[in-house]
């Protein structure tokens, strides 16, 4: 017979999924309530990137972080989440510059096609206070009468009014509040030197432990707090089937593993390789610990068990007097007995504590395939070090509801771990992803990139507030590609850009964004200088008196005497009082004294060089992207020198232009290293490096030989000056001195050695340093490529079909 009550029995004894979620509500704008009377608050951890680090960092820090946890005791319970997925999300806006927003929404589009294979990172750390549970029972409020009379009357009443009830509740609540917000500032405080972190709003909180239950990224993107109360009923949004071998949350596969067996000993970073694993997952950690004299209690117990039954038990009864040596031991109990009493060093002697410790890994996709073949990198990852995983099946329900704050009761694979193993299991060390935002500029990322372990990397060249960067890489690294990419990519904070070209390494990009491009050269006719068309102010005056010292002292005539520079001085004052169209060098020269002015004469008309500064016009003009390639007078060094030290002068006085401080200038000097031989030129620039800081301008100096600037003798005080330095490849680098000069560790100089030319380069600032992968589709390939043949193309594809067209039709070319 057919009994309804039968098939409806698994219905009717089917719970409601947030009935599993012992999370109550939030109490204030951090703190969170469990159903069991415990406080909680989240905390995110931007972690420390490793990729760079040396071993003896790595151990320093992981101390420091063990030194940390001590301040929480056994009211403590520590919850660590390592949240790691795919199809990131890359924020970005246009410009409405054609050129800018065409490489903005390439670069888009070629990360849009790999987003199932670019993965973002996060950890975050639950702090749980488990001193908030009062439980005084009316026997226990009457025996502590006598000892403290004052709060046990004030307990007393409370058994007798529900209102006296919730004010003794609320006392107590609000001292429990007190207790964990000084505890956890406590800890902000003593890691905010290494380690990021900083505590979470209710509302980001929310939305954290949202990430425990759901993995559709709508739900977790979108979700939003609406109440304080009810919040198991919030977080629980997604349908949750239970099968054999693994759980279904909404469409999502999900497998568990737990930790059977930790690691036989740990090290700083031991797991490195459960960050690099791909796949969608999260790894959550709960430790709490345990009391002192209760671990040795336990331990003590456990040692004179197997010293017990390290002989049979006829052994023990046996009344003959056997010796020692023929008595049969159970040396694998002997041994035991032995490592326990380490454990009891460890408490006693070295100040150490043991606490309960479990490790899961929540493994989810939509294609089940792919969280088996995870599993399987994650069984790797753990077996390398002796540790050992184990896949949930029938205790898999409660191994998934054990990793939401404060379900402790679901833990069935919780073990015993040193508290120094434990600061090795945490989740200090991350890959880091750079700033979304500029904070200096109040803007969006200069440019994304991508990192050796697929995840985006958002590019900025200030540190702080500085900007000045240093590019080296021998020749063929891919210094002209990276340069082009930065000044493309800076196009979107409409800056003013001067740049030092030599050999034409930018006239394409000057072109593409409208610029001016003036080739420096003795055959140049249309380039002409006359310094006195600058207004007489004190400032061009005083600049006029040192361009003139540079050109009568030249490569190592003697210096002028006080005479000559005071008449020197005079003399150009004096100029500025005759008609505008005779304010000439030639004319100032006929002014000064036979001396001085013979020293002048290759530079008036008639003179070797003449053309170039004794001219009545002046046609130097800065528009806001502006490039001057001096190419042409690497072979006249005496030339270059005021050529330089006269189009610096200029371009300073754009850029402490105090009308337009806030707007961003950048300054690129293309192989520093020629123009820097000279010393004033050297003086120029130090000074650029001190003071344009202030003007929100930033120097950016490529070169491939560091020994030439090493004896320029300003290396010092531009690595000095410039906290972004990027390194392209170079293996045949000079260990020593790139250590010495740079301040690298061995693991910074070994990824510089292994870097892939035109495809790497490694990012250093004073707080940390990352490997990025400028890798870029075919389209932005074109934009910034600097091959001669590869630049006749791309100026026929622009002069036939236009910018837009060209780049399609240069995209079907193998470039």
């Amino acid at each position: 017979m057919l009994k309804l009550k039968r098939i409806f029995k698994n219905y009717e004894e089917t719970g409601s999924l947030n009935e599993q979620v012992n999370l109550y509500g939030f109490v204030d704008s951090h703190m969170f309530l469990t159903k069991t009377g415990d406080l909680g608050v989240v905390v995110e951890v931007r972690g420390v990137d490793y990729e760079c680090l040396d071993q003896t960092t790595l151990a320093s820090l992981t101390k420091r972080l063990e030194s940390a946890f001590k301040l929480f005791d056994d009211n403590y319970r520590i919850y660590q989440y390592l949240f790691k997925r795919n199809n990131k999300t890359i924020p970005y806006r246009l410009y409405g510059k054609p050129v800018v927003d065409t490489a903005i929404k390439n670069r888009l589009a070629y990360f849009a096609g790999k987003a199932d294979r670019l993965f973002s990172l996060s950890i975050y750390y639950v702090i749980l206070f488990e001193g908030f549970r009062y439980t005084r029972t009316l026997a226990a409020t009457l025996v502590a009468i006598p000892k403290q009379p004052a709060k046990a009357l004030s307990e007393l009443r409370a058994h007798f009014s529900a209102r006296n009830q919730i004010l003794l509740l609320e006392g107590e609540l609000s001292r429990a509040q007190a207790n964990l917000l000084q505890k956890v500032e406590s800890f902000l405080l003593q890691v905010s030197d290494f380690l990021p972190a900083r505590l979470l709003g209710k509302q980001e909180a929310f939305r954290i432990l949202k990430q425990t239950l759901n993995f559709a990224p709508a739900k977790i993107e979108f979700s939003k707090l609406l109440h304080d109360t009810f919040l198991d009923f919030s977080l629980s949004e997604s349908h949750l089937e239970c099968h054999r071998g693994h759980l279904r949350v909404d469409d999502y596969y999900v497998k568990v593993l737990t930790l059977k067996e930790p690691s036989a000993e740990s090290f700083p970073l031991i797991f490195r390789r459960l960050l690099e694993v791909e796949a969608n997952y999260h790894v959550v950690t709960e430790w709490k610990r345990e009391d002192s004299g209760r671990a040795r209690r336990i331990i003590q117990a456990k040692r004179r068990h197997f010293h017990n039954t390290k002989r049979s038990f006829l052994g023990q009864v046996n009344l003959n007097d056997q010796p020692a040596q023929d008595v049969l031991w159970d040396d694998s109990k002997e041994s035991r007995v032995r490592e326990l009493g380490e454990s009891i060093k460890e408490i006693e002697l070295k100040g150490n504590y043991f606490g309960q410790f479990s490790l899961s890994v929540v493994i989810y996709d939509l294609d089940l395939g792919k969280v088996d073949r995870a599993s399987a990198e994650f069984y790797k990852v753990f077996s390398v070090h002796d540790a050992q995983l184990y896949e949930e099946k029938y205790n898999l329900l409660n191994a998934f509801l054990a990793t939401i704050p404060g379900n402790y009761a679901w833990n069935l694979r919780s073990l015993y771990l040193l508290n120094s193993n434990y600061a090795d299991y945490s989740f200090l060390f991350t890959l880091d992803c750079g700033e979304p935002q500029n904070g200096h500029l109040e803007k969006e990322y200069l440019a994304v990139l991508e990192t050796n372990h697929h995840t985006p990397y958002f590019l900025n060249l200030h540190h702080r507030d500085v900007a000045h960067t240093m590019v080296l890489g021998r020749t063929g690294a891919g210094k002209s590609f990276l340069l082009n990419f930065l000044v493309s990519n800076l196009q979107k904070y409409d800056p003013w850009t001067f740049i030092f070209d030599l050999g034409g390494s930018f006239e394409s990009l000057t072109e593409l964004f409208g610029g001016s491009y003036i080739k420096v050269g003795i055959h140049s006719p249309d380039f002409k200088i006359n310094p006195f068309s600058l207004p007489p102010t004190k400032q061009n005056l005083d600049f006029l008196a040192l361009f003139l010292k540079v050109l009568l002292q030249g490569q190592a005539p003697p210096e002028l005497n006080p005479s000559e520079e005071r008449d020197l001085y005079q003399q150009i004052e004096n100029l500025y009082s005759v008609d505008p169209a005779l304010r000439t060098l030639g004319v100032l020269a006929n002014t000064l004294p036979h001396g001085l002015s013979d020293r002048l004469a290759k530079w008036i008309e008639g003179g070797q060089f003449g053309f170039v500064f004794d001219n009545s016009e002046d046609t130097i003009s800065f528009s806001r992207f502006q490039c001057f390639d001096f190419e042409r007078l690497r072979q006249y060094p005496e030339l270059l020198e005021p050529l330089l030290f006269y189009i610096l002068h200029r371009a300073n006085a754009v850029i402490a232009n105090r009308q337009v401080s806030t707007t961003f200038k950048a300054f690129f000097i293309d192989e520093a290293w020629v123009f820097l031989k000279n010393p004033s030129i050297q003086r120029y620039v130090v000074e650029a490096l001190k003071t344009w800081r202030k003007a929100n301008a930033a120097m950016i100096l490529s070169t491939q030989s560091l020994d030439e600037l090493r004896r320029s003798d300003v290396l010092d005080v531009i690595i000095e000056s410039c906290p972004t330095k990027l390194f392209l490849a170079n293996p045949d680098m000079d260990r020593d001195l790139y250590a010495r000069q740079f301040h690298l560790n061995e693991t910074e100089i070994d990824l510089i050695r292994a870097l892939v030319p035109k495809r790497q380069f490694l990012l250093k600032t004073p707080e940390h340093a990352k490997v990025a992968n400028l890798t870029v589709d075919r389209k932005s390939y074109w934009l910034y490529t600097n091959d001669p043949f590869d630049n006749r193309k791309r100026r026929e594809a622009f002069d036939t079909y236009g910018f837009e067209k060209g780049l399609d039709v240069l995209a079907g070319m193998a470039p």
